[in-house]
């Protein structure tokens, strides 16, 4: 006699806060190649000055988009705690 498995779905709110946390983890990774890949690629047109002009741009991007990726959750689990 063979069992069934069932099969589990999340629900809507919960898929949503998992992918919003992953994108979280692989966030910083992502900005850290995209921030130092060009000038390994290309020296010559990273100076000194533009090079520390890149990487504070990309620093700085990158902690605004992970705080808005903070509240997004954060938005997600009061509506949560709302809804029970």
């Amino acid at each position: 006699m063979t069992l069934r498995m069932r099969r589990l779905f999340l629900g809507r709110s919960a898929y949503r806060k998992r992918r919003l946390g992953d994108a979280t983890r692989v966030l910083p990774v992502l900005f850290a190649l995209l921030t130092l890949l060009p000038p390994m690629w290309l020296p010559q047109y990273f100076s000194f000055a533009r090079g520390a002009v890149w990487l504070a741009a990309g620093w700085a991007l990158t902690i605004a988009v992970t705080a808005g990726l903070h509240r997004a959750i954060a938005r997600s689990r009061t509506e949560d705690e709302d809804d029970a």
